[in-house]
């Protein structure tokens, strides 16, 4: 077909008509016009393989003879606006398609080729002659966008299941375990007869691991938690100094028994804050933690201070350091540095997501600084106040 046969009289029929028919079919967009009746003037090569209707079959034909299921559609009032002189935007979040054109063969999941659409209005002598509607197909997008939202659905179902079958199992575990603990207890107290020195040391490392593995427990449970959304801040007034000063008494005999020097710099005077006191504990437990876990020599610092908005804790270490690559990937789930590393030292992968997370729900945040063979520095800031519901530091 020549494309003097879609050439729209609205623009005196020659090159200029020409251009904009054939500018349609470079850009790879359906170029339809029509006069102030909505009688169809421009029907470009793309619209004909779209459609399947050549453009002498169309032009000349009420575009509601072309396409009867317009009639009374948003579609039908989108030309009708463009009529009266304004430029019309249909994206396809709103407007699955302009005109009802068949879906291409490789989209079985669509009734209609999907579209986006510009309508103009066309002007001769200051007045509205007709207008020009220029469609895009985005089915291909749009089915991608589909398969995403699939995907992403399926990978939240996956993961919902996950942290409900991590928390059945660790409540599971925890039941036991606390008989464990509760006989291992008595034991070493000697309630049901004398023990032996030796005995007694037994008891101690069994009370010891199962200690160990409560904490593997409520940190797997924490993480639950939050994937879940269900875990709450209970805010109340607090000294971060001295939750700071409780957590490290608990690590530091895990440091000494290394040989380790442990540095605290305190403030002078109490620090006022309001914020929920099991969680900053928790926080500054698995980063002092893990600091004397991965120190072999040298020594592990701990330093509080305070300013008119937030407190902020810095725990340096001289660990083996953290390679660049790895310095955010540490604070994804199950994450380690090095596997044979972790294995050797213990733990789960999840201490330092869980402490992010916990340092963004009470309205702060947690970064780190490292440098490999020189050791690292974990930052956290805490705000004196807590945020208001629903806001975080971190999003």
């Amino acid at each position: 077909m020549s494309m003097g046969a879609a050439a729209i009289p609205l623009f005196q029929p020659g090159p200029p008509a020409e251009a904009l028919l054939h500018a349609g079919d470079l850009l790879d967009a359906g170029v339809l016009a029509v006069d102030t009746a909505l009688v169809v003037r421009g029907w470009n090569h793309w619209l004909e393989g779209a459609s399947g209707w050549s453009a002498e079959a169309v032009v000349g034909r009420p575009l509601l003879d072309v396409f009867p299921e317009l009639a009374g559609s948003r579609a039908e009032a989108a030309f009708g606006r463009a009529l009266e002189g304004e430029t019309v935007v249909l994206a396809h979040r709103f407007h699955e398609y302009l005109l009802p054109l068949p879906a291409g063969a490789g989209f079985p999941g669509f009734a209609r080729m999907q579209q986006s659409a510009r309508l103009v209005p066309l002007f001769s002598a200051g007045q509205v002659e007709g207008a020009v509607a220029v469609v895009h197909d985005v089915s291909e997008r749009v089915a991608r966008e589909a398969e995403l939202r699939t995907a992403m659905d399926r990978a939240e179902v996956a993961s919902q299941a996950k942290s409900e079958f991590m928390a059945g199992m660790s409540h599971e575990l925890r039941t036991p375990l606390a008989a464990i603990m509760g006989y291992s207890d008595l034991l070493e107290g000697e309630v049901v007869g004398p023990l032996s020195e030796r005995q007694k040391e037994f008891m101690r490392r069994i009370n010891a691991g199962a200690r160990h593995l409560t904490g593997i427990i409520e940190e797997i449970l924490t993480f639950s938690r939050i994937e879940a959304g269900r875990e709450g801040v209970y805010p109340e007034p607090v000294d971060p100094a001295a939750i700071a000063a409780d957590a490290l008494a608990l690590v530091e005999p895990q440091g000494n028994e290394k040989g380790l020097v442990i540095l605290a710099v305190f403030p002078e005077h109490p620090i006022e804050a309001v914020s929920d006191a099991g969680k900053l504990r928790q926080i500054l437990v698995n980063l002092l933690g893990n600091a004397v876990k991965f120190t072999d020599a040298g020594e592990v610092e701990l330093r509080v201070r305070a300013d008119a908005e937030a407190v902020t804790f810095e725990i340096r270490d001289t660990g083996p350091g953290i390679p660049p690559e790895y310095l955010e990937r540490v604070f994804e789930p199950f994450t380690q540095v090095d596997a044979s590393s972790t294995r050797a030292k213990g733990g789960t992968g999840l201490g330092l997501p869980v402490s992010r997370r916990l340092a963004r729900l009470l309205g702060g945040d947690l970064e780190v600084e490292s440098a490999v063979g020189r050791g690292s520095r974990f930052t956290l800031i805490v705000p004196l106040a807590p945020p208001a519901p629903g806001e975080d530091a971190g999003e």
